[in-house]
């Protein structure tokens, strides 16, 4: 047999996931999701659950929901720290404020020196310095 063809059947063979129960179990007032049924009671609950793909939106969507999350319990542990919410305080968003002043001082001293007729990579440069000390 050609090996291609045993390759083609292996692939074939594999092929896509299938699906596979969940079973929601609650024993001694705790909830919990297995792929077996439940041990010492009748399931709450129980369906087929299908493998998601890692598509690129997936991906997306993942990473914008963690910097959401960041974002959020960055502003819960400042809350938490200060005594509750900000009353009428300003706090700056930079890890580093001497840092990014510094940068943004610099990239002012540089654009001064090129003049108005500064390029466009140059703009790029600074502002990509100034973005790294700032974030």
């Amino acid at each position: 047999m050609d090996v291609r063809a045993i390759l083609l059947l292996a692939a074939m063979a594999a092929g896509p996931a299938s699906a596979q129960q969940v079973h929601k179990c609650v024993e001694g007032g705790k909830t919990s999701y297995q792929s077996a049924p439940c041990a010492n009671s009748v399931p709450q609950k129980t369906w087929d659950a299908t493998p998601q793909y890692d598509t690129y939106e997936n991906q997306l969507r993942l990473e914008r929901i963690r910097q959401d999350m960041r974002q959020r319990d960055q502003r819960q542990s400042y809350q938490a720290s200060s005594g509750g919410g900000v009353r009428g305080v300003v706090v700056s968003q930079y890890k580093e404020p001497d840092r990014c002043q510094a940068a943004k001082d610099h990239r002012d001293a540089v654009y001064r020196a090129a003049g108005i007729k500064r390029s466009f990579e140059l703009s790029r440069q600074m502002d990509d310095k100034v973005y790294a000390a700032c974030k």
